[in-house]
């Protein structure tokens, strides 16, 4: 059977979701966050676990998506859109970012709740990379060791065991370079039971990030992205060349180093690794920021 006669006689589910808050998805799924999504017409379709979703907007407030392959639940999509989340609540602790030209259309971004597996793996991927380069290699790696998801030409992406056993020699001819030594050898360490990420969960955020950075190939930026993006861990603040560029910005500062610069947003409040992808967005497309000056706080203002 081919990829499109198989696609055509597998089932499908459709849910509509109610959406909490500004819902933008094309900032969501092309900020570089997440990998593996890609845009049809007015809808995106990406790769979540073994299901095949096509998402777009019923209207402003409700979110369709279309299932092939295994239905994780209307539940599960809510959680990993965060769809029952307004994010514009990160202002709550971050009031004097209001000022900033253009930031307040930027809050339909959806920070997704990915697999922390997959998103470690993406993001040692990334090094020295960009984001079309990243999901090719996401792609290619899916591709030779994912299994079939029905319903759709595509494929999941592989456990920590396979691509242990794909070895760095394979792994390098899907694109990684130098980057396929330290995948391979982290996925033998995750393989071997060697990593709880539920313990990364409910680990204080300095003892989980110190556990990742033990990972070969994986510093403070990408222990802190996979913190964030695969763990949930919102107190995250990952610093690339434009969160340096901004957050020097905002503090009227020529030059800090990254750890200072994560402990200066700690002003941001609870919310900042949200606040941090809105800020990266906002000065990669904007060019340079003003230097914040601080807002008198206005109790549970919603944007």
């Amino acid at each position: 059977m081919t990829p499109d006669a198989s696609r055509r006689d597998a089932r499908t589910v459709r849910h509509v979701l109610p959406v909490s808050g500004p819902i933008d998805l094309d900032l969501t799924f092309s900020c570089g966050q997440a990998f593996r999504w890609t845009r049809e017409g007015s809808a995106w379709r990406g790769i979540v676990g073994s299901a095949d979703l096509l998402v777009s907007l019923a209207d402003p407030a409700r979110l369709s998506v279309v299932v092939s392959g295994h239905d994780p639940g209307p539940e599960a999509l809510v959680r990993y859109f965060r769809l029952d989340q307004d994010p514009r609540a990160h202002l709550e602790h971050a009031e004097e970012l209001r000022a900033l030209p253009g930031i307040l259309p930027l809050f339909g971004l959806r920070l997704l709740e990915q697999d922390p597996w997959e998103t470690l793996a993406s993001f040692i991927s990334s090094a020295a990379s960009n984001i079309q380069k990243i999901g090719r290699s996401v792609e290619g790696m899916a591709e030779r060791w994912g299994h079939p998801i029905p319903g759709s030409p595509r494929k999941t992406f592989p456990d920590p065991a396979t691509l242990a056993g794909a070895g760095a020699a394979r792994l390098r001819a899907t694109g990684l370079g130098f980057r396929a030594p330290y995948l391979a050898r982290s996925a033998r360490v995750v393989a071997a039971g060697e990593f709880s990420w539920e313990g990364l969960r409910a680990a204080p955020y300095e003892e989980a990030r110190a556990a990742l950075t033990a990972l070969p190939g994986v510093g403070p930026k990408i222990a802190d992205c996979t913190l964030l993006f695969g763990l949930g861990r919102l107190e995250a603040y990952p610093v690339d060349r434009w969160i340096r560029r901004a957050t020097l910005e905002l503090w009227s500062r020529r030059r800090a180093r990254d750890e200072d610069l994560s402990r200066w947003a700690e002003r941001f409040g609870p919310g900042r690794g949200y606040l941090q992808q809105i800020l990266f967005h906002l000065r990669r497309t904007q060019g340079p920021l003003p230097p914040l000056r601080r807002a008198i706080p206005r109790a549970k203002r919603i944007a």
